[in-house]
């Protein structure tokens, strides 16, 4: 016997904001007289969203209006009542979950949307979302191999390593393509502070392509080193974020390498101008894919690239318990409860 649920994932990024909708297949694996034992036999993805630039009030806050307007759209385009909705993950990632308000904003869209998770994921929960998302889980433990998932995005790099589908490492890199953004005439309009000390770069500069490939070369060498590629040097604990730092080591056998976010759409499909996104993007995809170090690697490709966070959050953020308790005179259920493990 089975059972189906609606599940909905909303990621709110540094670069885009998108939504799915997917169909989660519950079965109860457990024989008729033993405890029930659930499953998730099944998860397919029946919506999804366009990829939106995600609205910021500034630099400091994330524009929760227009959020809502856009999650409000994409349950009319996909058919959807908050009713409808069984389980499911809102999260904000990246850069933008760091900005002020992100918490507050977070908290209404859940209230709006329906009955989720809710998180402004740290880069343990994104590297564990992207890993799963775009497949690189499922690839090592089907074929017994080591993985390095990297989930390039606007403001951070997301690392997971995945011996035999277990994840047993993450971590996380200032490592992103909207370090640095632009006009369309090449004129400099923001220059991440990550990035003081290792480039001249200011707000208001006339850029070309030349001026930046130094940037999008050094940055793809911090990648290397954390795949173990490159000889470590002071230049990965510089770009090591805060909340990552001595938790990642680079790892010492081979590995699979596999990418996803925005950037890994740059690695094999670069659009023909390198202004196209107004950032690093384009010339950061492009240094990845020159790169002699990560050619010789073994490489997976995943079927999402810059939709596996989202599909990590909408597919993969549920797990169930066979057997449940009774509690007398509690008003469930329980919100927003930390868990730790």
């Amino acid at each position: 016997m089975s059972e189906r649920l609606c599940s909905v994932g909303l990621d709110v990024g540094t670069t885009s904001t998108q939504l799915i909708v997917s169909e989660l297949v519950v079965e109860n694996r457990a024989s008729a007289f033993a405890v029930p034992e659930l499953e998730i036999a099944q998860r397919e993805i029946r919506y999804k969203s366009p990829v939106y630039f995600t609205p910021l009030l500034d630099e400091s806050h994330v524009d929760g209006e227009k959020i809502r307007e856009i999650v409000q759209e994409e349950y009319r385009k996909a058919g959807l009542q908050r009713q409808d909705v069984d389980t499911g993950a809102i999260i904000i990632t990246g850069e933008t979950s760091r900005k002020e308000n992100a918490r507050a904003v977070l908290d209404a869209l859940a209230d709006f949307a329906g009955e989720f998770v809710v998180a402004t994921a740290g880069p343990d929960l994104e590297s564990v979302l992207a890993a799963k998302g775009a497949g690189a889980v499922a690839f090592s433990e089907q074929e017994g191999k080591t993985v390095l998932h990297m989930d390039i995005g606007g403001g951070t790099s997301n690392l997971a390593l995945i011996r035999k589908g277990q994840i047993v490492n993450t971590g996380c890199l200032n490592v992103g393509g909207r370090l640095v953004k632009f006009g369309e005439d090449g004129v400099v309009s923001y220059v991440s502070p990550v990035l003081s000390g290792l480039c001249n770069l200011k707000v208001g500069d006339r850029v070309t392509q030349e001026d930046l490939e130094p940037v999008a070369q050094l940055l793809t060498q911090a990648l290397e080193m954390a795949a173990g590629l490159r000889d470590k040097t002071e230049l990965l604990d510089k770009l090591t974020t805060a909340e990552a730092a001595g938790g990642f080591s680079p790892p010492q056998e081979p590995v699979v390498l596999s990418f996803s976010g925005g950037v890994a759409d740059c690695i094999d499909n670069p659009p023909p101008d390198w202004l196209a996104f107004g950032d690093l993007g384009v010339l950061l995809g492009l240094a990845i894919a020159a790169s002699p170090a990560f050619q010789k690697a073994g490489r997976f490709r995943g079927a999402e690239t810059i939709r596996a966070t989202v599909v990590g959050a909408g597919s993969h953020s549920t797990d169930l318990s066979g057997s449940t308790i009774f509690y007398r005179d509690i008003p469930f259920p329980l919100k927003s409860i930390p868990i730790l493990k």
